[in-house]
């Protein structure tokens, strides 16, 4: 791949994949980490392909990284260690409409949602983040990971009540709409 492909890549997928990379660590440093090693990956592989899904194709690498660091850390330690940090909070697109109090109601909102995807077991955040956040479609996570489509509904199902249940025990009043998840996209 030549120098001006990869810059090319880096600057049309990269957000969307350092994005994933914060949420999958939860730690700035381990994000950054993630995020080089899967571009290296995928520029020593040199299968990214034009007509092909390559934000796909690199979430599938960055899943695949994540996951051995996480089997090496656990057994190393016998104990995945796994440490929540601080998320600095993204920036907001300057929009007149909502007031002042309605944009402190729905960050606070965004914040609840996202500390409850934190806590979700590793299977299930990784999923959930794929679809929403990724916009993937439930066959391209379950290649992805390598696991069947029935696997990736199943654990969508089980995440959105974990979420709606933590959500609901909260804060009164919080609503949280869950989108529905199709057969197939």
């Amino acid at each position: 791949m030549n120098k001006e492909t990869a810059e090319r890549y880096v600057n049309e997928y990269g957000k969307n994949l350092y994005s994933f990379c914060r949420y999958c660590t939860r730690d700035l440093d381990a994000a950054n980490e993630l995020y080089q090693q899967t571009f290296l990956v995928a520029f020593e592989k040199d299968e990214l392909e034009e007509n092909a899904n390559p934000v796909s194709y690199l979430i599938t690498i960055a899943v695949n990284l994540w996951k051995n660091r996480l089997r090496k850390a656990a057994w190393r330690k016998k104990i995945a260690d796994v440490r929540a940090a601080g998320e600095e909070e993204l920036a907001q697109i300057a929009d007149a409409g909502p007031s002042v109090e309605e944009e402190v109601e729905q960050k606070q909102e965004r914040e609840r949602v996202r500390e409850c995807v934190r806590k979700l077991p590793e299977k299930y955040r990784i999923v959930i983040l794929m679809f929403y956040m990724e916009d993937m479609s439930i066959a391209e996570i379950a290649s992805a990971l390598k696991i069947p489509e029935g696997t990736v509904k199943s654990r969508m199902n089980m995440a959105k009540k974990m979420l709606k249940e933590s959500l609901q025990n909260g804060e009164e009043g919080f609503g949280f709409v869950v989108k529905a998840v199709p057969d197939a996209r």
